[in-house]
């Protein structure tokens, strides 16, 4: 990129969209549209939703005066930049993922709270239906952030992991230090009595190979991708410890400022995103667990005698994250209720929760 300061970046943006609405097929007056993420075209939200959202843009954005340019695997910045990447203009659309941005949008981090459901399809249409414009958690926390979702992927079924030692149990994790995804993933990991420290998965594999972390909480949809299964060994199967949300969202003022069409296009590739993305990931588990077996990992299943004590690091996790967000003004167990709400109509829509 030029030179070029990032509100001078915003404001070309906003200039280029506004100027669309004439002649938006000549070349000169295209919206310059950046899209980044973090994610390879392997992984299984860049091979489908990704790929779907793309497909879309790439073939209906010209026309509608949209120069699509994507840059994917960080190569704008790091998971815990996408808000400010949005917000300076280097991007008009990122991946933003509340846990790795937990001072900025603590209450987007809802949907990561433990013993929620284990459907992507559940959990995205819930997460979406509750980051629009007019609900608690748009007004209160993303429309001041300047960031409007536009399609969710929600990766269900984190696990406890380990490079060493048995995770049979919740002791087991007492006075470990354990690798998470930071905002209710670290609350996770205090509740059951070991050291949290935050780090992308990508990080995992050197981390773990050198003993700096002993283990991790994360699904195992993100485990294959980045190849970890070649060093850990133990895996719960049923723990159900949490979910990670991420949202594709654009820059709310660019957003404001594009033409009809432009919006038609983006509504249009982030619904079919939304459908491809939500079912690889529900195709991806059972894979994902398999290729984990297959390379050695023991995957200790939580049986019945034992699923409450797994339970039991669900409700402190969620009344703790709700009064320590209350107690600073955000209106916590207000988003709190309206996705326990949009999961009931979600699981409805989808005939019931399919783990």
């Amino acid at each position: 990129m030029s030179r070029v300061s990032g509100a001078a970046v915003t404001g070309l943006a906003i200039a280029l969209v506004a100027g669309c609405a004439g002649s938006s097929t000549e070349s000169a007056d295209l919206t310059e549209v950046r899209i980044g993420d973090s994610f390879a075209a392997t992984h299984p939200i860049g091979r489908s939703g990704t790929a779907a959202f793309m497909e879309v843009l790439e073939s209906k954005g010209p026309d509608a005066g949209m120069d699509i340019e994507y840059y994917a695997s960080g190569q704008l910045g790091k998971q815990r930049d996408m808000p400010a990447v949005l917000r300076t203009g280097i991007a008009q659309i990122a991946a933003v993922s509340p846990a790795y941005v937990g001072t900025q949008l603590p209450m987007s981090n809802v949907g990561d709270l433990p013993g929620f459901t284990q459907d992507p399809c559940v959990g995205g249409d819930a997460m979406l239906e509750i980051m629009q414009p007019g609900t608690t958690l748009f007004e209160a926390e993303l429309a001041p952030q300047d960031v409007r979702p536009l399609w969710v992927a929600y990766i269900p079924g984190y696990e406890a992991m380990s490079g060493a030692f048995p995770v049979d149990s919740v002791k087991a994790l007492q006075g470990k230090i354990m690798r998470s995804t930071g905002g209710a993933a670290d609350r996770v990991v205090d509740q059951a009595g070991a050291a949290g420290v935050s780090m992308p998965l990508g990080d995992m594999y050197e981390a773990i190979s050198r003993g700096t972390v002993e283990g991790t909480l994360a699904s195992p949809i993100s485990i294959t991708p980045y190849s970890l299964e070649e060093v850990i060994s133990y895996s719960t199967d049923g723990a159900r410890l949490g979910s990670f949300t991420v949202t594709y969202s654009v820059s709310n003022s660019v957003w404001n400022e594009m033409t009809p069409d432009q919006q038609a296009v983006l509504a249009e590739a982030s619904e079919l995103a939304q459908v491809e993305v939500c079912e690889e990931l529900t195709r991806s588990m059972d894979e994902s667990k398999q290729a984990m077996r297959d390379a050695g990992v023991q995957m200790v299943a939580v049986t019945d005698a034992q699923r409450p004590e797994w339970e039991a690091l669900a409700a402190p996790v969620r009344e703790a994250w709700v009064d320590d967000l209350e107690s600073i003004g955000l209106p916590a167990q207000q988003v709190l209720d309206d996705f326990t709400a949009a999961l009931a109509r979600a699981e409805s829509e989808h005939g019931g929760e399919r783990s």
